[in-house]
């Protein structure tokens, strides 16, 4: 059983300090009233508490003096039993957010009793002002300092009494100049051997009215053409209920109605002030101009700025380097220059970058003034550049099959014209593409395989000399059908020939030799051929030769 008891605290107690940090709690403050007599021996003393949540129910007020119960458990402590240097302190019991019983200790007060304390009287105004314009009634309340349990006041205006004038507050209207004071008579035990009456400082009645005034000032002078600008004003002695109205060159700006006004559509000379309308009857001037701000406002430069690519190609090869060049215009000094790769800084304040690419690479040149001038961009990033890159072709060699230059493989060729043996300065061979070409001038020749994003690099050089190449227009025969699973026709059209055939593959390679004698008309079996493509040369008697390019298929 006394387990089970045990284990039941232990349970509670943890439910409390685990919830301890989500309850709502409740503490106090205890202090005593301003003017009240504190210092002499057997005095009353006065002490307040204050819940710092007053919503909770079944609180207690525990309060003790030297850590002994008083027996007092009212939010006020009435007593004249502690002596200079006794503590006084309040403990609150209360119930919490959870329901479970709680409390708070609040903070200590000591108690200071002196023998003899000069007697003393302090006026304070609690209702009304002043200086006030209109002179209403104020009201004035006297705090005495050992006055005892009963003084008695005698309030007096320019130093004379006020008839009836005798409680502890005093309410009336003033005329200006008029200076306020009280007169206590204390009962003090204490007060020995000063005496028993004391009379407070005097307060000056003011019946001043105001003058408003308004200062504006901006936030940046000069500023740059478009550039937002926040103008502020600052008012005083403007009483209650003033209001503003903002000016650009005497044009009332209708959207500003309050201490700020922010535009950016300022230009150069344009002056802004401010007016105040002041209704308040305490203010001389209702209506009241700021100080005027003549602008300065500088026109931007129209800055530009592009990127040009002064080396390599794109498209291109992943293995060929392409640098671009950086360019600007009125960007002050100094500039601050960037290059990005897919939004990626690689090179700060370099005039050019050179890199190799990936496929699908973005490349910008971004540029940012640093001198603080006035420019139409702030900062400005060239249009992007997208890399098309390629593997690099192998490099094609070019075969010569009878009349016919060959490449060794299939795809797409550049070809080039030269009058020496160079690859380079070479004529490009506008729109001949395929993997062969019949020339037609003698010189040399090369290729380059065109993959459309990458050329790779040129292939062998050939010299063709047309006098050991002696086209056979006449007659010519005609090869059919091409494609062909096999089956090779060829056909003079009824003119009798003597020809000499040889069948190489693309690269050169004799598949076939035959002699055709006296026929018009000679059918070749290709079909023990792989499929694939293939050079077919026909040999006239004096050497001429005619190329055909046949197709086999399976």
């Amino acid at each position: 059983m006394i387990r089970k008891i045990t284990l039941i605290c232990l349970l509670f107690i943890g439910f409390q300090s685990v919830s301890r940090s989500q309850v709502v709690l409740d503490s106090v403050s205890i202090f005593q009233p301003i003017g009240q007599d504190t210092t002499c021996p057997a005095s009353q003393l006065t002490f307040w508490a204050v819940q710092s949540n007053d919503t909770f129910t079944s609180s207690r007020y525990h309060w003790y003096i030297n850590s002994i119960y008083t027996g007092v458990f009212i939010d006020t402590l009435r007593t004249t039993a502690p002596v200079d240097g006794d503590t006084v302190w309040c403990n609150l019991v209360y119930r919490n957010s959870l329901g479970i019983w709680d409390s708070f200790r609040s903070n200590e007060i000591i108690v200071r009793r002196n023998d003899t304390v000069m007697p003393r009287v302090i006026i304070s105004l609690i209702s009304g002002s002043n200086p006030d314009c209109t002179g209403g009634p104020l009201t004035f309340a006297a705090y005495p300092v050992n006055g005892g349990t009963a003084p008695t006041y005698q309030w007096l205006i320019n130093g004379l009494p006020v008839p009836a004038a005798d409680s502890v507050t005093f309410r009336r209207s003033f005329t200006a100049g008029d200076t306020v004071s009280v007169q206590m008579i204390g009962n003090s035990t204490c007060s020995a051997p000063f005496s028993d009456t004391a009379i407070s400082s005097y307060v000056v009645i003011s019946h001043d009215s105001m003058t408003a005034t308004i200062t504006i000032i901006a936030s940046f002078n000069p500023i740059c053409q478009g550039t937002s600008d926040t103008f502020r004003a600052t008012v005083s002695n403007a009483g209650a209920g003033y209001t503003f109205q903002w000016f650009v060159n005497s044009t009332y700006m209708p959207t500003a109605l309050g201490p700020e006004f922010i535009t950016s559509s300022l230009n150069n000379t344009d002056i802004v002030y401010a007016k105040l309308i002041a209704p308040d009857p305490c203010v001389i001037n209702d209506t009241t101009i700021s100080n005027v701000i003549t602008m300065t406002v500088i026109p931007n430069l129209n800055d530009s700025a592009w990127m040009v690519m002064t080396g390599g190609t794109n498209p291109g090869c992943l293995d060929s380097p392409v640098t671009f060049s950086g360019y600007y215009m009125n960007f002050g000094t100094s500039p601050d220059f960037d290059w990005y790769v897919n939004g990626v800084l690689v090179s700060h304040n370099t005039p050019t970058y050179t890199a190799f690419y990936l496929d699908g690479d973005i490349v910008q040149f971004r540029v940012r003034p640093t001198d603080g001038g006035c420019y139409q961009d702030d900062s400005i990033a060239t249009p992007a550049v997208l890399m098309i890159r390629d593997s690099t072709p192998v490099t094609p060699w070019l075969s010569l099959i009878g009349n016919l230059l060959v490449a060794n493989s299939g795809g797409t060729y550049q070809w080039f014209y030269n009058s020496v043996n160079s690859c380079t300065g070479a004529l490009l061979l506008t729109g001949i593409t395929a993997e062969t070409y019949n020339p037609h001038s003698p010189g040399y020749y090369f290729i380059k395989k065109d993959t459309a994003n990458c050329v790779s690099l040129c292939s062998n050089v050939l010299y063709i000399s047309l006098l050991e190449i002696k086209d056979m227009y006449k007659p010519a025969a005609k090869v059919y059908p091409n494609p062909t699973t096999g089956i090779i026709n060829l056909d003079w059209e009824g003119q009798v020939v003597n020809r000499k055939l040889d069948v190489y593959t693309m690269i050169g390679q004799g598949l076939l030799h035959q002699d055709i004698e006296n026929t018009s008309h000679h059918e070749t079996d290709l079909s023990y051929l792989p499929a694939g493509n293939y050079l077919l040369v026909l040999r006239d008697e004096d050497g001429s030769k005619t190329t055909y390019k046949i197709q086999i298929t399976k």
